[in-house]
Order: C-alpha cells, then structure tokens, then sequence
C-alpha cells in the first residue's frame, strides 16, 4: 500500500550519521523502583528520543503502515480531534527539527531524514498528520481529550498512532465468521470477540481502558490521574517507565492479530529466548488543543544480552526486588521463573 504524502528514498541513507546515534539505551534502563504513574520532568530528559533503535524501528513502522494501517492508526471523528492530530503533528516536527538538527531537515513542505531516507510531506494536503507523526517519531501517539457524558468531564482516548501495541488495541479488528453446528466453537469464538473488544481502547476513559485490566490502578491512581490530567498546564510534561518479560521479540502485538497461546517459560526458557520490554512513556499537554498526548518509546531487548551488560543487569535486579506487590500479581503467571533465571546472574557480592 502506497501512503499518501510519504516518499521512501527521497535521498540517501547515511550510515555515517546512524553509527554517530547514541547507543547506550540499555545502559539508561532504568525502571521507576515502586508503582508510580506519574513523575516530575527532569533535566536532560527528551520527549522525543532518537538513538540507535530508531532507523530499525522508523523501517518497521513504515511496513506496518503499508501493511497494516487501520490496526495501528485510528481515531473518532469531528474537527476537534483533526484540530488536535494537527497540532501534535506540527509539535512533533518543530521539536525534531530544532533538538535534532543534524538528523532532521525541512524542505518546503517536506520533513526529511538521512537517517531512513523518508520524506514526510506536512503540507495541509499531505500526509495524514498521524501518518508522518509516526514516520518522524518512533514513539507511539495517543492523543486524550475531554469529553462530557451525562454529568461528568474527562478525557477520552479518541485518536491515535498504535504501532507497537502490547496486547491491546485501538478499534477491535476482529472479523473472524462465526462457526456453525459446533456449540463449543461457537462458545470459543464468542469469548475471543469479547476479549478483542475489551482489548480496544479509543473511546474509553483512563478508569474505563483500566477497570478488569489493572486492579492496583483503580484503587491507587484513578482519581489522581483523573484530577492530574485536568489541572496539567499547557506545554507541561511528565513521564514514567515500565518493564515487563516477553517470550518473544515481537513489537507488534495487536490482539487481533496474535495468534496460539503465549508460550510457557520456565527459567533455561527465559534464557534462550526471552526478551525484556520496557517503555519510556511521557504526558504531554498541547498548548492550543489542550489534548493530552501519551507517548510511548518501547525497547525490546534480548536477556541474554542484557544479563551480559552489568549495568543494564543491576538496574534489571533492582527493578525486580523493588517490585511492588500490585505489579507482581499483575504479572504473576510468568514472574517466578523470571525471578528464577534472573537469579542466576546475580553477582555473588549482590
């Protein structure tokens, strides 16, 4: 599929300035020690991150938009959410352009970079503005905005770019026909369909995307987040970062396209073929819109490689022992071989 406003090889790739992009993203893992939603800006962070992940990740995110562009871009309709995608569109390019000037150029309408070879057409009748936001950002774009219903006002998932879903989704994709004459297929597909629409998430408030998902935000943040969202300043920022094991080394997990049960992982499992995953997400408010945009950066590293890094590997142990209890329940069918294969590289002095 050819995407309207986008032209692959517009000039060359530089490989010279891909090796000058920082390489230590998994030497700065480091994972909040407690249960913390949100936490101050600090000096020196970015919103926007550009490292060595980002080539690969930009290459991959242009396929799955060629491929799969309404499972990771969607939004509700009306002038208030076009108002806003254009708005972060036009952040996301005055940021890149100005913190990043080496990897980033402006050409008229055309937002250029040597390090994928893309250029994104901003133009009011180029590219669709979440389109070229996630060719020019490798961080996924979700953009929060208030709603009223019945007597309350909050913010509503209502547009986004999902290209890197961890087992959720922005609209359910799930199309497969009913079976006929088999009650137990029948049964199966209907709790399939169920769980894809509990998956999907645009349209739903924060407490609503997290109510039968995650029980320690509902009873600990819900109202917090609520009232923080609200009272959040124009152009303010915050952020936070998570981590979690996965059995595999896929970005792109959308529920309905996942398929076969997750695999069972014992410890010589995690060690062979497990991955961690970690995602540097940040709040941002939008100074005209007032949309709140949640951003998310996700690694994906090889645990082989990273129990190798002693760095990464006590930042890791230290997440691991200073797991709230909340998030070990959440995680609770894969953690304990986990811990087991985590404990093998503990450092004997540790």
């Amino acid at each position: 599929m050819t995407l309207h406003g986008v032209y692959p090889d517009r000039l060359p790739v530089s490989t010279e300035l891909i090796e000058s992009l920082r390489n230590d993203d998994m030497e700065r893992f480091r994972a909040v020690p407690h249960t913390v939603m949100i936490n101050a800006w600090q000096p020196g962070l970015q919103w926007l991150l550009l490292d060595r992940t980002y080539p690969a990740q930009i290459r991959l995110r242009h396929h799955l938009l060629g491929q799969r562009l309404r499972h990771v871009i969607d939004r509700l309709p009306g002038d208030t959410v076009r108002q806003a995608e254009l708005e972060l569109r036009d952040e996301v390019v005055a940021y890149l352009l100005d913190t990043y000037p080496g990897y980033f150029q402006r050409d008229g309408d055309l937002v250029l970079s040597p390090l994928t070879g893309l250029a994104i057409d901003v133009s009011p009748r180029g590219a669709d503005p979440l389109v070229a936001v996630a060719l020019l950002a490798s961080e996924d774009m979700l953009l929060l905005l208030p709603a009223q219903r019945e007597a309350n006002a909050g913010y509503i998932l209502q547009s986004g770019a999902l290209l890197f879903p961890n087992g959720w989704s922005l609209r359910s994709q799930f199309d497969k026909p009913e079976p006929q004459g088999d009650a137990a297929a029948s049964a199966d597909w209907h709790a399939q369909r169920q769980r894809s629409q509990r998956a999907a998430r645009l349209g739903k408030s924060p407490r609503e995307i997290h109510d039968g998902h995650v029980r320690h935000y509902m009873e600990q943040f819900a109202a917090r987040v609520d009232r923080f969202f609200a009272r959040m300043e124009p152009g303010m920022r915050t952020w936070r970062r998570n981590w979690g094991m996965k059995p595999d080394g896929e970005l792109f997990l959308h529920p309905d396209v996942i398929t076969g049960p997750a695999r069972v992982m014992d410890a010589d499992g995690w060690a062979a073929h497990g991955y961690l995953r970690s995602e540097q997400e940040t709040f941002a408010k939008l100074p005209r819109s007032g949309a709140i945009v949640f951003g998310i950066k996700t690694y994906l590293w090889k645990l082989s490689d990273l129990v190798s890094n002693p760095v990464a590997l006590n930042a890791l142990l230290a997440a691991s022992d200073q797991l709230a209890p909340a998030m070990a329940e959440y995680r609770a069918e894969g953690l304990p071989a986990f811990r087991q294969f985590l404990e093998r590289h503990r450092p004997l002095n540790g």
